[in-house]
């Protein structure tokens, strides 16, 4: 008999509350959002029971502030992810107009520099000014160094992004997919037989 195999449940599953005690009804606590684990078990003698723990406050969502989270800022807005401050705006235009405007009084400055260096020679007697042939190199090489860095992130920009499309372009199943050859959700196929 051992050697036997078990027969398998041949009786149905019973349907939800089917073998629930007669007259048993569900009721809900009273406030269904509290997980209250301070009141004692009733099932439980009090004198083997262990002491209540302190009451834990529920869980919930804190609700959305009523005052803003700062001056200047809407009312009601989200303490989590709060907008950017007005001035902060105002003060990145004025930081960027303050980096142009020295840059460019830097580099006229750097191509004045003959102009002023001969203004310095003739007020203090000392003859004229003739600058070496490199100086007109220098002046030219320090008016480019300020685009150098821009043009290269400009390029680095554009290479990384041929580099995605080239990537991208591996991939003969999503080149289909996007350009309409291929269905949504595919189905399966059955492997060719020879």
């Amino acid at each position: 008999m051992a050697d036997e195999d078990p027969k398998p449940d041949e009786r149905p599953r019973p349907q939800f509350g089917e073998l629930a005690p007669p007259g048993w009804v569900w009721k809900p606590p009273e406030d269904v959002d509290r997980l209250d684990t301070a009141r004692p078990n009733p099932t439980v003698d009090d004198e083997t029971a262990p002491a209540p723990e302190a009451p834990r406050a529920p869980y919930r969502q804190a609700p959305p502030p009523t005052t803003p989270p700062y001056p200047g800022a809407a009312p009601g807005a989200a303490a989590g992810r709060t907008p950017a401050p007005r001035w902060n705006l105002t003060l990145t235009i004025l930081l960027i107009g303050f980096g142009f405007f020295g840059m460019s009084y830097s580099v006229a400055i750097l191509q004045a520099f003959p102009t002023s260096m001969q203004l310095l020679h003739s007020t203090q007697g000392l003859g004229d000014f003739s600058p070496a042939p490199v100086v007109g190199t220098l002046i030219t090489a320090g008016t480019v160094t300020f685009w150098i860095p821009l043009t290269a992130g400009v390029v680095a920009l554009v290479v990384l992004f041929v580099f995605l499309a080239v990537i991208l372009s591996t991939d003969p199943a999503l080149i289909d997919f996007y350009s309409g050859v291929m269905p949504a959700s595919p189905m399966p196929t059955a492997p060719a037989t020879p």
